[in-house]
């Protein structure tokens, strides 16, 4: 890449934060229409600027003061290295709050010591031997859900595949984190409801520097949305207490879970812990195997090489154990949810003045920056860096901070090893059974969701193998 593509990045300095200057970034008559620019286009928009400005820019939104980091390092200070300097952003810890409700789920708590508390309660279900534990429940839900996708394949029509992989993503989830199977209509009910949630959330998100007291979009059906949800959830919760099991499944670990004096958890605490286990384990796998589905379709080459790694375990029902022997459909994974981004931003809180880059980060600023820049900067994933090219992840040199699909340090995601064996062993028993090809002169673009899905779903026509 030439250098002079981005502005160079100033190196750290001595000096006190305050001695420092501003982020540059848009002033005067530049300010409108790169900020029309950031709205149209929130995907590619941060590339230019930092094109133009550089790895740390000060962003021109009005109501708020944003800085958009453009470099791993810097990033890392935020995560790592300063992370005491940098707490949860209201961005997100006001957004992602369930309406109405006093409490947090703990991954989005902004006290540290609350986050620890739940972390420490919900990591032991998360560990590799934990969910390996749970094979049988994965490979159940998986095949069941999968298997259903063959009607579309014998009429020859296209399959919606994004939608399915919502439905299989929260069969696996419901399977193997609260022993419940879903029936088909509450599954489409469950599906309708934590979508119209998602994009309230996602428009709350969006507009948050705008002052509270303007009206967003959506936001009365992202209430109904948390009041049957929360309903629902309820109820899962009265029919384990009426009917108790003896199963370690996360559902009995938030009945069982005691603050430190010794009280239970509030109801309500522990259905909005059970909430957010759904739209985390839910959305984001689904939304980064719809890019993985929609990728491999357009690249019969590389989708021919899953297969032949999928027969090689001679049609056996897939589960965590096979996950050594599938290296390059999760390298196929990587890369996609690589092009995909994950999350839009990712905003902290600057709890002090710090330094980054050599510039002054004011106390009470809100630093963020953008996994689909950061994913497709040439700087660190070469020339190709826009080109689907999963060997990249298994050459050893694919670089581990400039990835931040999962985010980066103690906050990093809890499911990630969850998200592996979802999307694995889906790619590997779909393969078993089917083809996919995409419609003529189809396109993949993104959707701007809080897991950036794709823009009017995944319409692929299946065969049978």
């Amino acid at each position: 890449m030439s250098p002079t593509l981005h502005a160079p990045t100033p190196t750290p300095t001595t000096l006190a934060p305050s001695a420092l200057p501003l982020p540059p970034g848009p002033r005067g008559p530049a300010r409108l229409p790169a900020l029309l620019r950031l709205i149209r286009d929130p995907w590619f928009g941060p590339a230019a600027l930092q094109r133009r400005y550089g790895d740390v820019i000060r962003l021109p939104v009005p109501f708020a003061e944003l800085i958009l980091l453009g470099h791993p390092d810097q990033i890392a200070q935020v995560n790592v290295a300063h992370r005491e300097r940098y707490g949860r952003a209201a961005m997100v810890t006001d957004t992602m709050r369930v309406q109405g409700s006093p409490h947090h789920a703990s991954w989005f708590e902004d006290d540290d010591g609350e986050w620890a508390r739940g972390r420490k309660l919900l990591q032991p279900h998360f560990t590799q031997k934990a969910l390996a534990e749970l094979g049988g429940l994965f490979t159940e839900a998986i095949v069941e859900q999968v298997d259903g996708w063959g009607a579309a394949a014998d009429r020859g029509a296209p399959l919606e595949l994004h939608e399915q992989l919502k439905a299989l993503a929260l069969a696996v989830l419901y399977n193997a984190m609260f022993s419940r199977r879903i029936g088909p209509d509450e599954m489409h009910r469950l599906l309708t409801t934590l979508d119209d949630r998602m994009v309230a959330t996602t428009v709350r998100t969006a507009t948050f520097p705008l002052p509270g007291w303007l009206p967003r979009p959506r936001q009365a059906a992202g209430a109904r949305g948390d009041d049957w949800l929360d309903h629902h959830l309820a109820e899962l919760v009265a029919d384990r207490r009426a009917a108790p099991t003896d199963v370690t499944d996360v559902l009995n670990v938030l009945l069982d879970a005691r603050y430190g004096d010794g009280t239970p958890l509030e109801d309500h605490k522990i259905r909005t812990e059970m909430l957010f286990l759904v739209i985390g384990g839910h959305e984001t796998t689904a939304a980064g195997m719809a890019w993985t589905f929609a990728l491999l379709a357009q690249h019969p080459q590389i989708a021919e090489r899953v297969r032949e790694e999928v027969d090689a375990l001679g049609g056996a029902a897939v589960g965590p154990e096979h996950l050594g022997r599938l290296p390059f459909a999760r390298a196929c994974f990587d890369e996609a949810s690589r092009l995909q981004g994950s999350l839009v931003i990712n905003p902290k809180l600057a709890l002090e003045d710090d330094e980054l880059g050599g510039y002054r980060i004011p106390r009470g600023a809100t630093v963020l920056w953008s996994n689909v820049t950061l994913h497709r900067d040439p700087r660190f994933w070469g020339a190709d860096a826009d080109r689907f090219r999963p060997d990249r992840w298994l050459e050893g040199n694919a670089p581990a901070a400039a990835f931040q699909a999962f985010g980066r340090g103690p906050r990093m995601c809890l499911g990630k090893r969850l998200a592996y064996i979802e999307a694995v062993c889906t790619l590997a028993t779909a393969f078993q059974r089917y083809r996919f090809a995409p419609p003529p002169n189809w396109e993949i673009r993104h959707q701007y969701r809080m897991s950036m899905g794709v823009r009017g779903g995944v319409p692929l026509r299946l065969a049978r193998r």
